[in-house]
């Protein structure tokens, strides 16, 4: 007789069934059956198909900001530390099937919650940045400007449209993305670096600051999001 998955194994098992096949052309009925459990177990995660998706959503990207935020505080060298932040994105990504970002994109909650992810890597990645611009490891760069580069760049790059014309997985687009963002970055110690005057440095972090206390509440920023999402 097979042994009875635990709570955790058993959200592991669905969740990659899920990662794979998008919940689109499945139901109930077919998940349980794959999984081989009863329709209760299914619905003792939520009440609808819809919602049981949406925890899946929920739960596989607040995993990967653990485990970015987990790989930050293992080093405190900084290009290591970036550079393993951006490959925790790239490598979930390789986990994401097409349906699965499909049906991401066709349901309003679990969109939200997959702009959520982005908002909040985005963010950390312009903390890390500004450290990094500080200690003279990162070229001169205003932190909250990479970080909205990033953001807005993921916002298009997950589109299925766009992976489809550009004939790439949503890893092999990140790739690249992350490639040519840290060519750009990292100090060449045959660049000349940008003098920076103290003036403007302080106006830079006052309004970085108040922007960052602004996130989430911009109606404007709500606007964009909608029109980045757009086909």
């Amino acid at each position: 007789m097979k042994k009875k998955l635990t709570d955790e194994e058993f959200f592991d098992a669905l969740t990659q069934l899920l990662l794979t096949e998008g919940i689109k052309g499945l139901t109930v009925g077919e998940i349980a059956a794959r999984l081989h459990c009863s329709r209760r177990r299914l619905y003792d995660i939520a009440q609808t198909k819809e919602e049981i998706f949406s925890a899946v959503v929920k739960r596989f990207f607040d995993d990967l900001l653990e485990q970015g935020e987990a790989l930050i505080h293992s080093t405190k060298n900084l290009t290591a530390a970036l550079a393993a932040y951006l490959d925790v994105g790239v490598r979930a990504a390789g986990r994401i099937g097409v349906q699965f970002l499909k049906d991401i994109e066709d349901s309003a909650t679990a969109r939200s919650i997959f702009d959520h992810y982005q908002q909040v890597r985005t963010m950390r990645l312009s903390q890390l940045i500004d450290d990094g611009v500080r200690q003279g490891v990162f070229a001169p760069c205003h932190g909250l400007v990479v970080s909205e580069l990033i953001f807005g760049a993921a916002l298009r790059l997950r589109r299925p449209a766009f992976l489809a014309q550009a004939d790439l997985t949503l890893e092999e687009a990140f790739q690249e993305f992350y490639r040519v963002l840290l060519s750009g970055l990292l100090v060449d110690s045959g660049t000349p670096k940008v003098a920076q005057g103290g003036t403007r440095k302080g106006r830079a972090s006052a309004q970085r600051t108040s922007a960052k206390k602004d996130v989430g509440a911009d109606e404007i920023g709500s606007m964009l999001m909608a029109a980045w999402n757009r086909d």
